[in-house]
């Protein structure tokens, strides 16, 4: 397997605001990285250099942080990365449906020397050796290997959710979607390996796909006449969809035995578009207690249990408590926050007491004076 194909989401998150500006697969995690960054480092940790990525609406800030792929060893003359948007590409009369970006990467895989293809979502936090995924596909003799975990589905997790039906010798009999919360159960990881005949088969004519569709319209409808087996991941992952989910699985990563294992597992380690940024400075009366802190930010106030982007600005006597700051937010003196989520270039003018809750945190737009 040396091809990977991308289903990037076809439209914004629900995720406040914020939704409007920017693709799901490229919202921030964890201070440093944004979601595209495990996709594109799994592919690639499992010897996969050349992705086709299917893109989908506000896919500007998707473009702009991968770039030519350097930071992936994805900029390569020969593979790499290629990008489908939404638009017709050329000068020839425009054609409804060989123009769709899913067919033009469907062309694309099929001039591709390749037997078997990973179809991806770029938005789910995970680190996986696609290899022993594969391994395990070929010795099955299988026509499509889907990866899942278990696990227990809270609330907040149901919307879009696939689940699957799994007989005692590994093979998929059913898909559930959006199962029941409360119980444990096998939840997709939008990931699949699929024998390049049968991927082409199942796109044939269709004019957009994401990962929901493409497995509980297509696969669902073809599990009686394929071989559909599944592979268990046994270590930690996301799926962001909403604020309450970001701000969760962002919070999660204050913990080490989740953080430590997710980002460097078996020495593979999980890359991102690297900034040129000046150390964090921190004023004498900072007080920094159980928070990431991201390049570039000043601390002159006190920070607890918060997640702290770039060049984020904390004046003296300022109180943030419970928090996720995106880049080049700046909180104003002797101001307080609790479980608040700021965008980008957010403002907290000075004396200032903003407080959300830990089932409701409150989200302040890009660019917002509050």
């Amino acid at each position: 397997m040396n091809i990977g194909l991308c289903l990037s989401d076809p439209r914004p998150q629900p995720f406040g605001d914020g939704s409007a500006r920017r693709a799901a697969s490229a919202v921030h995690f964890a201070g440093h990285y944004r979601l595209i960054d495990f996709m594109l480092s799994n592919m690639v940790n499992s010897g996969i250099y050349t992705v086709a990525m299917v893109l989908g609406s506000q896919y500007q800030t998707l473009l702009s942080h991968i770039g030519s792929g350097r930071e992936w060893d994805l900029a390569l003359s020969g593979g790499g990365i290629r990008f489908f948007p939404p638009y017709p590409g050329g000068e020839r009369p425009y054609d409804e449906l060989l123009d769709e970006p899913l067919q033009r990467a469907i062309i694309f895989i099929e001039e591709t020397k390749t037997d078997n293809v990973l179809v991806t979502d770029g938005s789910v936090v995970c680190n996986i050796d696609y290899r022993d995924a594969l391994e395990f596909h070929k010795a099955q003799g299988a026509d499509v290997t889907a990866l899942y975990v278990r696990k227990s589905l809270q609330e907040q997790d149901r919307p879009q959710t696939v689940a699957y039906k799994i007989n005692r010798d590994g093979r998929v009999n059913g898909i559930v979607f959006e199962p029941p919360a409360g119980d444990r159960a096998n939840i997709d990881l939008g990931t699949y390996i699929v024998k390049k005949t049968v991927l082409l088969r199942l796109l044939s004519g269709e004019r957009s796909c994401d990962v929901a569709k493409f497995s509980c319209s297509l696969l669902a409808g073809a599990l009686k006449s394929l071989k559909v087996m599944s592979w268990r991941h046994d270590g930690y992952t996301a799926r962001i969809r909403s604020l309450d989910t970001f701000f969760r699985y962002n919070t999660d990563m204050l913990d080490p035995r989740k953080r430590d294992p997710l980002f460097d597992c078996g020495g593979r380690r999980i890359h991102t578009k690297v900034y040129d940024s000046t150390p964090t400075k921190y004023g004498e009366d900072a007080d920094i207690h159980n928070s990431i802190v991201s390049n570039g930010c000043v601390i002159e106030g006190k920070v607890e249990n918060s997640v702290i982007f770039r060049n984020v600005h904390v004046r003296a006597g300022a109180v943030v408590r419970n928090c996720i700051l995106m880049r080049n937010t700046v909180v104003g003196a002797n101001a307080e926050l609790h479980w608040i989520v700021t965008d980008q270039s957010v403002i907290i003018t000075e004396n200032r007491r903003l407080l959300g809750y830990k089932t409701n945190p409150v989200y302040i737009a890009k660019g917002k004076i509050v």
